[in-house]
């Protein structure tokens, strides 16, 4: 009886991990959803309401946000195909314009939109450098745009994360963020929060071609 029940306890342990997995999946699959369908955006609210819906917590419970992204691109190649691209498009033709406008200050588009995973209300991110926020705000004021300021926070490599002024505006109809980053300072890229590496950037170049292929 005592080996048989040490074998068990092993076949247990084996199991585990996959059982592990399988929860991991789950709130990954729900966590997606509801970034594609309630238009939840931030990746951790996301996992935690999924968990909660599942019933599950702890945190082997908790996928990582790269396998929350992957299963957001198969719900939307899924079940979203004849409308995820479509305003997926029309987001990057707005972040194209404002880019043309902000010209001088190098824009780049960053997040969602870039990587085209980007959900219905999602705004549009650029990243900006100026010589201070405020050169930022003297240009669209003299342009009559109307803007709010607000801060985010972002990491470049070290522990801690750094602060950044961000204009919040309206371009072509979407919710356009800029990011102010330091004209003079060093041009890497925070960290993404989808897999924390060197956030993605393009300029208008590449955006110009991502609109292309989409169209062909």
């Amino acid at each position: 009886m005592a080996r048989r029940s040490k074998a068990v306890r092993q076949a247990a342990g084996r199991m585990r991990p996959d059982a592990g997995d399988r929860v991991r999946n789950e709130v990954a699959q729900v966590a997606a959803r509801l970034m594609a369908e309630e238009c939840v955006h931030d990746f951790a609210d996301a996992k935690i309401r999924a968990a909660d819906r599942l019933g599950v917590g702890g945190r082997n419970s908790m996928p990582r946000n790269d396998e929350v992204e992957a299963e957001l691109r198969a719900y939307q190649a899924l079940f979203q195909a004849d409308t995820q691209p479509r305003w997926l498009a029309a987001k990057r033709r707005a972040a194209l314009t404002a880019m043309r406008l902000l010209a001088e200050f190098e824009p780049r588009l960053a997040g969602a939109v870039l990587r085209g995973t980007a959900v219905e209300d999602a705004a549009i991110t650029l990243h900006v450098f100026a010589d201070t926020p405020e050169a930022i705000a003297r240009f669209l004021l003299d342009r009559g745009i109307p803007w709010q300021l607000d801060e985010t926070f972002v990491r470049f490599g070290g522990e801690g994360d750094e602060p950044l002024p961000v204009y919040l505006l309206g371009a072509d109809g979407e919710d356009l963020r800029l990011l102010v980053f330091p004209a003079d300072g060093p041009r890497i890229a925070p960290r993404s929060p989808v897999d924390g590496k060197p956030m993605a950037r393009a300029d208008m170049a590449e955006i110009e071609r991502l609109l292309a292929e989409a169209v062909e």
